[in-house]
């Protein structure tokens, strides 16, 4: 069991033999304190660290950006061994960090196409927890982890795993709104598993080949023009387009492309009518879907859902290309390696540079005709 002391502003997690030594939880409404460990890329992560054997990691309420979410104060003689993780993005990245068989389970382990989690799961060395918003709580009590990764929500709790008085690691990225600020979580995450150095060269693996591929975009941008994308395709009854400041748009930029919504100062989707779209975006020079579900999607299939989708210039040029999310490891690769994306997305704009990898395509390709 592990032993709780509360204070009156704090709440320490007492974890001696585990790499978080201890992990404070601050109560709603403590604001962040100065720190001498600023994020270069990441709001909603913060560092301080006094001496060079103690690191406490302060994670920001992305909801209250003035506020503490939660903060962690790491140890590096001491690692977690036995974690589970609730997404396939955080399993891929222990993997590529050397240490997927710290995990003990993984919830919704069919999305998972990493081939070492893969492969531990089939020998039965990782087990499956069931889903991410609704864990089995019986497999986790039974596998006893060290800690379990979760994802926060606004105004949520954690129902069942807050009462199993195990470490939850409130996983903050997915809300971070740049493509290198996401990355800037990898030495956070591997600190809190014992593999700093590990995490500190692969996040500046990562930020170099990111920027490296920005200053390609920006020389290709004034020779061959800045083309114009637009995104996704209408859901229900709108057309829900990433805000200028997501780290979609904000990639299509930095890939040397004009992103037509652009100017909507949002860093999430935003819902718009088709006839807005429409309007805005008619003239496009490319157009970029994500497809959601698992048939095929072609430029027959599009049109008969709106017979207008032809009206759009990609169409009537068949330049659209499209990421059949669950055929390929989109969600799983891109939020700690944007580098891909951008490689993917300037290859597309740019098809006069010589940038692609033995990877290339790793997630679009062009829209199949039928």
């Amino acid at each position: 069991m592990v032993p709780y002391k509360i204070t009156t502003n704090v709440l320490f997690l007492l974890i001696a033999p585990v790499l978080l030594c201890t992990g404070c939880k601050l109560k709603d409404g403590c604001a962040l304190p100065a720190l001498n460990g600023e994020s270069q890329y990441a709001q909603l992560l913060s560092t301080d660290h006094p001496d060079d054997s103690t690191y406490t990691y302060y994670i920001v309420n992305p909801w209250k950006q003035s506020q503490i979410l939660t903060s962690y104060t790491t140890c590096p003689a001491k690692a977690f061994n036995n974690v589970i993780v609730t997404t396939n993005c955080h399993a891929a990245l222990f993997s590529e960090l050397g240490i997927a068989d710290r995990i003990a389970g993984i919830c919704e382990i069919e999305y998972v196409s990493d081939s070492t989690v893969n492969s531990l799961y089939n020998q039965g060395k990782i087990a499956n927890c069931g889903s991410s918003m609704s864990p089995n709580i019986e497999t986790i009590i039974d596998l006893n982890p060290d800690a379990i990764f979760v994802s926060p929500f606004e105004n949520s709790n954690y129902g069942a795993l807050e009462k199993l008085k195990i470490p939850l690691i409130e996983c903050a990225d997915y809300m971070e709104t740049s493509p290198l600020g996401r990355a800037e979580w990898i030495p956070f995450f591997a600190s809190l598993m014992g593999v700093p150095q590990k995490g500190d060269s692969l996040f500046n693996a990562v930020k170099e080949r990111y920027i490296e591929l920005c200053n390609v975009a920006d020389s290709a941008k004034n020779i061959d023009g800045s083309p114009t994308v637009m995104t996704d395709m209408i859901s229900s009854s709108a057309w829900y387009v990433p805000g200028g400041k997501s780290t979609i748009g904000q990639l299509i930029q930095d890939a040397g492309g004009t992103y037509i919504f652009g100017y909507i100062e949002k860093n999430g989707s935003v819902p718009l009518s088709k006839e807005t779209v429409l309007d805005q975006a008619q003239d496009a020079d490319f157009w970029f879907i994500k497809n959601s579900t698992f048939s095929t999607v072609t430029y027959s299939s599009i049109e008969k859902e709106w017979s207008s989708y032809s009206l759009f210039k990609p169409f009537a040029q068949h330049n659209i290309w499209v990421c059949p999310v669950y055929q390929v490891p989109y969600f799983e690769q891109t939020a700690f390696h944007p580098e891909y994306l951008l490689e993917e997305f300037i290859t597309i704009l740019h098809p006069g540079l010589d940038i692609r990898s033995t990877h290339y395509p790793r997630y679009y390709t062009p829209l199949p005709t039928q």
